[in-house]
């Protein structure tokens, strides 16, 4: 059997495989219901993609077939699983002998990836990408409308009277891509339910904002920001990452300086910028369980200083962490997760999909009303986004199928 041949018989089986000042301790306990939810988010993604098959190249978006090289440039954000991609593409393109990948994020090159008895990861220097970028022009019509729903959900523990104070909404999002990394981020949202704070039930802008996404090199990364974020923050938000997707070791820094603002039923609010952000962090991989551990500090929002650990361990398409933080304004911990939400695509033409998010993201932590290391979300974060891309997460799940 050739080794083409054999990355193709793996991909079939890959494919077929499928306010108060109250604190307090939570024990969670995992019904059986939840544990049969997030283990189908797990194996959906896998399912899935054996429908990608008869939509080809439906799926992707962007894709450039370099036959010479066996190789193909491709972004695909249906599923935040790199390998579901690279999988799909192998039995979308058989016959071009495809066994080298290059993923892309907003247009820009993450690193590449050859598939054969095992997965071999490469970084791509920065005259690679400036020779890419000479002979590739970026054109915008090469993505599609792409609508997502997200599901927004807040939640805490509150009194006697009302056990868990929450609030759930659900946001109809998409992008406009304007030049290669740059993207406006912008959607509406509409309120389902509110048991945590007097925002009104009106529907309103989801987040607006710009993000510029940056390669520098092959282990240098910027994320820059500008707009309207989730928590209610405006402002601008600056992160750098130097992560060679292919060691363990990486670490990363973070600028924000925002102010609140929210939608009455009839206007726009907004105060003066005061929170400045300024937050650096170590990570390291530990390759054979997926486990990252990472430890971060610096000046969280409301000049709340301290440093957070967490312990973050990637499985399939899921993502589950804990972390403790200790700061000036006391010490809490919790959990987050990240998870694939089915069914993925909904409906799809040549020009316009509707889909579910790639990725819902939640994190709780026990102690409420302190503003123990608050900050506020910016679409993806730029170590979240680049752990997806490590050669042994991609490693770890190749060698099972």
């Amino acid at each position: 059997m050739t080794e083409r041949k054999g990355i193709r018989q793996t991909a079939k089986i890959r494919l077929l495989g499928g306010n108060s000042a109250q604190k307090g301790k939570v024990r969670l306990l995992m019904p059986r219901a939840w544990y049969l939810f997030t283990l189908g988010c797990m194996v959906w993604p896998m399912r899935e993609s054996l429908a990608q098959r008869k939509n080809g190249l439906s799926d992707y978006e962007n894709v450039t077939v370099d036959s010479t090289l066996h190789r193909v440039y491709y972004e695909q954000r249906l599923y935040r699983n790199p390998l579901v991609g690279m999988l799909g593409l192998v039995e979308a393109l058989p016959k071009a002998g495809i066994d080298t990948f290059v993923p892309m994020y907003q247009g820009v090159p993450i690193a590449q990836y050859r598939l054969g008895s095992t997965v071999s990861t490469t970084t791509i220097t920065r005259p690679e990408r400036q020779a890419w970028t000479s002979t590739h022009v970026f054109n915008s019509r090469n993505y599609k409308f792409d609508f997502r729903l997200q599901p927004e959900f807040m939640a805490q523990f509150g009194f006697r009277e009302q056990v868990v104070e929450s609030k759930t909404n659900l946001l109809l999002q998409s992008q406009l891509y304007l030049s290669r990394g740059l993207v406006l981020n912008w959607g509406i949202l509409f309120p389902i339910v509110n048991q945590l704070d007097n925002q009104a039930l009106n529907v309103r802008p989801a987040p607006i904002f710009l993000n510029q996404f940056l390669a520098l090199d092959g282990v240098n990364f910027m994320s820059l920001s500008a707009g309207l974020f989730y928590n209610d923050q405006y402002g601008a938000n600056v992160q750098y990452r130097h992560a060679d997707l292919t060691k363990n070791w990486s670490f990363g820094m973070e600028a924000g300086y925002t102010g609140f603002y929210f939608f009455p039923k009839n206007g726009f609010y907004y105060q003066a910028p005061e929170n400045l952000l300024l937050l650096a962090d170590v990570a390291y991989r530990i390759p054979a369980w997926d486990i990252t551990l990472k430890l971060s500090g610096g000046q969280y929002m409301y000049q709340d200083r301290g440093v957070r650990v967490d312990f973050i361990r990637q499985m399939g398409s899921v993502e589950v962490g804990f972390f403790t933080t200790k700061t000036r304004n006391g010490t809490t911990g919790g959990f987050n997760f990240a998870i694939p939400i089915p069914p993925g695509r909904i409906a799809q033409t040549q020009r316009v999909r509707l889909r579910t998010t790639e990725e819902f993201r939640w994190e709780y932590a026990y102690t409420r009303g302190y503003n123990i290391a608050t900050r506020y979300r910016v679409g993806n974060q730029l170590d979240a986004l680049l752990r997806q891309y490590h050669n042994s997460y991609i490693q770890n799940q190749y060698r099972q199928y």
